[in-house]
């Protein structure tokens, strides 16, 4: 046990089930993009290949909901 009485995160992310809950969306782009997000924090992506990269899927995926940011719609 660490201080306050909190769970240790190793302890508590042994306990975690390994299978995501189901969800009307695609998880492997969720990944995907949470990765690529990192690499555009750690400054090995730019932001606009990270749009190049997943506009199209965006699209597909969110249809009317997704909005582009500005520059990136090509309609």
């Amino acid at each position: 046990m660490s201080r306050n009485n909190e769970l240790d995160p190793l302890e508590t992310l042994e306990s975690l089930d390994t299978e995501p809950e189901p969800s009307e969306y695609d998880q492997d782009l969720g990944r995907e993009v949470g990765e690529a997000a990192m690499r555009v924090a750690n400054g090995e992506l730019s932001e606009e290949r990270f749009h190049e990269l997943f506009h199209e899927r965006f699209k597909s995926e969110f249809g009317d909901e997704y909005v582009a940011p500005e520059g990136i719609d090509d309609e």
